[in-house]
Formats: structure tokens, C-alpha cells, sequence
């Protein structure tokens, strides 16, 4: 580097020895915000919550538990695979404390009892559409600090909660149509 070149730094402020120190104090930053992380990371593990998430995905997912009691059982696999989404939102939400997270799963829960509801064809997408694995393999993307899965959760929160803004809109409409033809037939039988 020219001598001029080096005086106008100098003048500047921008010494080599400061620019390592900014360089080393953000290295040294990086590396606690990993440590941090990581330790999080082994206390989350040993978590219940976080290993029964871990046991929901694996038997109703990739042993299509979920799909098999859609079939034999329509209602309360409906009603069982709801619950089940129950410590998936209290992960995310409690343990891992991420609201594009939670939206995320609590999406890819709602989509899941929706394509659950049509008649057959919701059973037999069970064994396709799996919201267990999926919410399971957001989950660990954040705890692993997985900069993909942060990116695409981060990105698609909008999309996530405007999904989840219709899909309650749309199950009030539908009750509500169910409420009044329950009631119109109630009353043309005469009943009170």
C-alpha cells in the first residue's frame, strides 16, 4: 500500500490495529451468542415437551399412525391429531418464545385438521400431509439455529397468520351455517 495511503488512514482513524479490534470484538460477540445458543439448545433437548414433540412426529408421521386412525376412527382422529399439535404450539411458543414460529406451526395444525375434514380424501392426505414433521423440523430448525428454516418461518409469517385469519373466518361462516340449518329444521319439525 502507497504511503499516502496509509497517512490518509492514519488521519482517519482507520488503523489497522482498530480494525482488528472491531474484526476480534465481533468474532468474540458471535462466538457467546453461540455459546448462549448451544446451551439453550442442551436444555431445550432435555426438555419433555421438546421430546414428546419429538415422539408425536416420529410415530404419527412416519408410521402414519395419523393417517390410520383418520380411516378407522374419522372424528377422533380429527379431534386427536388437534390436540396432539398442543405441545408443538407450547414449544414454540413457550419454550422457544418465537411468534413467527408459533404462527408457522399453528398454520401448518390448522391446514392439517382443514385437509382433514374432506371426507376420505382428508384421510388418505394424512399419509402425505405431514404437519407433525413438518412443525417438528421447524422446531429444530430454530433450536439448531438453522439460518434456512429462520429465514423461511421469518418470511412467511404474513402468509402464515393471514392463513390462519381465514381459516377462523371461514370455520365461523360454517358454523354459523350449521347453527341455522340445525335451527331451521328444528323449526319446521316444530321443536323449541
Amino acid at each position: 500500500m502507497s504511503r499516502r495511503r496509509e497517512e490518509a488512514k492514519v488521519d482517519l482513524g482507520l488503523t489497522n490495529f482498530e480494525t482488528e479490534k472491531k474484526i476480534d470484538d465481533a468474532v468474540s460477540r458471535e462466538e457467546l451468542r453461540r455459546q448462549k445458543k448451544e446451551r439453550a439448545k442442551q436444555i431445550l433437548e432435555k426438555e419433555p415437551s421438546y421430546r414428546l414433540i419429538k415422539g408425536i412426529s416420529k410415530l404419527f408421521d412416519k408410521y402414519f399412525v395419523d393417517g390410520v386412525l383418520g380411516f378407522i376412527f374419522p372424528e377422533i382422529g380429527d379431534i386427536l391429531s388437534g390436540a396432539l399439535a398442543l405441545p408443538f404450539l407450547y414449544v414454540s411458543l413457550v419454550k422457544i418464545k418465537s411468534i413467527p414460529l408459533t404462527l408457522a406451526v399453528l398454520y401448518n395444525t390448522l391446514l392439517d385438521c382443514l385437509i382433514g375434514l374432506i371426507p376420505w380424501v382428508g384421510d388418505l392426505m394424512d399419509f402425505f400431509h405431514r404437519s407433525y414433521a413438518k412443525n417438528y423440523a421447524l422446531i429444530v430448525g430454530y433450536v439448531e439455529d438453522d439460518e434456512a428454516i429462520i429465514k423461511k418461518v421469518n418470511r412467511e409469517a404474513v402468509k402464515s397468520a393471514i392463513g390462519i385469519i381465514v381459516f377462523a373466518v371461514a370455520c365461523f361462516f360454517l358454523f354459523r351455517a350449521v347453527y341455522i340449518a340445525i335451527s331451521t329444521f328444528y323449526g319446521v319439525l316444530g321443536c323449541k
